[in-house]
């Protein structure tokens, strides 16, 4: 296929030539004398029929022309046993940020956040994180990959926890944003009720069928929507400001893996991702400034609707002070103070 994937990209009627001498000797292998399309171009090499072959590899591979978009549409659509994996990996994940959501407090560090996550990752089987944990605090939760999770106190602000795990090399990606004391300010509900309504309304999306692009187009919509009626842009064009990226990739051996990006398809599993971040000295009210805000979810693809696999993380603002309000494992842990 590799062959396939050169002639098919990098090989035109000007270069045809020296490339059927530099490759003369490779296609009498056994492996090339049993490739019909090599054969049929090593018999006659001219440039009507590398058309021709060029032709046939696209439709013989499905109509990509290349390894590339070969293997991400094999990739994008996941077997039963991925799935089985996956939702192991986000289950965990799930559970991880649940267990911060009962013992996060505000004189906790960033880094305390992110042990007890991997505690937890580690505790149920999880062999690592399928990327650097984000664990970022106020102004830090405002800073997109933000890795070091260096605040040594966290304090009463907002906490933005982007951490997954690892299960048997398939990755989850769950992100929660929460309020170290346990109870949100009324900005802070504003702005994430606002990007949890822009979720909502991208799971609708989540079907067979529907074209990928259409979950971006909504997550725009809603979210400029929400900002102008809170007053902090005046012009739907201004919405990147406050949202510099993408609602949503794939998820699989990688954490952003690799897949198709026409029509959702069943067993995709996808992130749905929305988020607002306003840093300090943003032009609107001070009021609205370092609340950082993103909630992501991982969605197998169905042909009616999508499932949410990281279902176990409360979405809800209300749910998420509930939990706060719960005891956490950790409650017990005493340890002794450094010398």
């Amino acid at each position: 296929m590799s062959d396939l994937n050169l002639i098919a990209r990098m090989v035109t009627p000007q270069n045809l030539a020296r490339f059927m001498t530099y490759f003369k000797d490779k296609f009498a292998d056994e492996d090339h004398k049993n490739n019909p399309l090599i054969q049929q171009l090593a018999a006659k090499p001219d440039s009507a029929t590398l058309a021709d072959v060029k032709a046939k590899i696209g439709t013989t591979y499905g109509g990509n022309t290349g390894y590339t978009e070969f293997t991400s549409k094999l990739r994008g659509v996941k077997t039963p046993e991925e799935i089985a994996v996956l939702k192991k990996a986000v289950e965990i994940s799930s559970l991880a940020h649940l267990e911060v959501m009962k013992s996060v407090k505000p004189n906790m560090s960033e880094r305390e956040v992110e042990g007890i996550m991997t505690y937890v990752h580690k505790r149920y089987g999880a062999e690592d994180e399928g990327y650097p944990p984000i664990v970022g605090a106020g102004a830090n939760g405002c800073i997109l990959h933000y890795e070091e999770n260096s605040a040594t106190k966290i304090d009463n602000q907002l906490l933005l926890m982007d951490v997954g795990a690892e299960y048997h090399g398939y990755s989850a990606d769950v992100t929660r944003t929460v309020p170290a004391n346990g109870k949100f300010t009324e900005e802070q509900k504003a702005i994430y009720q606002l990007v949890y309504d822009a979720q909502e309304e991208i799971f609708k999306l989540c079907k067979a069928g529907v074209p990928y692009a259409n979950l971006e187009q909504k997550s725009v919509e809603v979210l400029s929507a929400g900002l102008i009626k809170l007053g902090i842009i005046k012009d739907a064009s201004e919405v990147r400001k406050y949202y510099p990226h993408g609602c949503s990739h794939h998820l699989g051996l990688d954490v952003h893996d690799k897949g198709g990006r026409g029509n959702l398809e069943e067993n995709w599993v996808i992130t749905v991702e929305p988020g607002i971040y306003i840093p300090a000295g943003s032009p609107c009210d001070k009021k609205w400034w370092n609340i950082g805000v993103r909630i992501e979810d991982d969605v197998q693809i169905g042909k009616d609707s999508g499932t949410i696999l990281s279902i176990d993380a409360p979405r809800k603002w209300q749910d998420i002070e509930k939990a706060a309000t719960e005891k956490s494992i950790f409650e017990a842990a005493k340890f002794p103070e450094l010398k």
